[in-house]
């Protein structure tokens, strides 16, 4: 059951939501997960490149155990921003992490199983990339994942590998 909030959170957190920000973690309570705010990075030391090829280990990335689960995958260089979803049992997703309309970091709606870009007005992007609603026009890159074990191969374009 939820807390109910005093007149000053509700002010204070209306205010944050008008200003972009988000009541997700006051609304669903301290222990519930969310992707909506806070999606976690991948343990860089649990990421191998190889060739065209990233693989996750999964059992340092406790972040994805669950189905419905989100994390960013990132590296400066050469430049790669993806968001990788658990969308299922035994199956994940690999998506660019950019709004294709404005570049705005996505985030995972775990109950509506979307992306959702942060921006007002913002788009939103079904699990395989798709414009579910605009303003975007193009859907996400999207690459393969596929699941080996208890690790995560996931195939990158030519250009994010050197």
């Amino acid at each position: 059951m939820l807390a109910p909030l005093s007149r000053r959170e509700l002010l204070l957190n209306g205010a944050l939501l008008v200003g972009g920000g988000c009541l997700c973690h006051r609304t669903r309570g301290a222990d519930a997960k969310s992707t909506c705010c806070s999606t976690p990075d991948l343990a860089p030391e649990s990421l191998t490149f190889t060739g065209q090829t990233v693989t996750v280990d999964l059992a340092r990335n406790p972040c994805l155990a669950d189905v419905g689960d989100a994390a960013f995958l990132v590296r400066p260089d050469p430049p790669l921003e993806l968001i990788v979803v658990h969308a299922a049992p035994n199956r994940y997703v690999a998506l660019s992490r950019a709004c294709t309309h404005g570049g705005q970091v996505l985030s995972y709606a775990r109950r509506r199983g979307v992306l959702i870009c942060n921006n007002f007005n913002h788009s939103i992007f079904d699990l395989d990339g798709k414009v579910v609603k605009g303003p975007a026009a193009s859907p996400l890159a999207s690459y393969p994942a596929a699941l080996k074990g208890g690790q995560l191969e996931i195939s990158l374009p030519t250009q994010s590998v050197s």
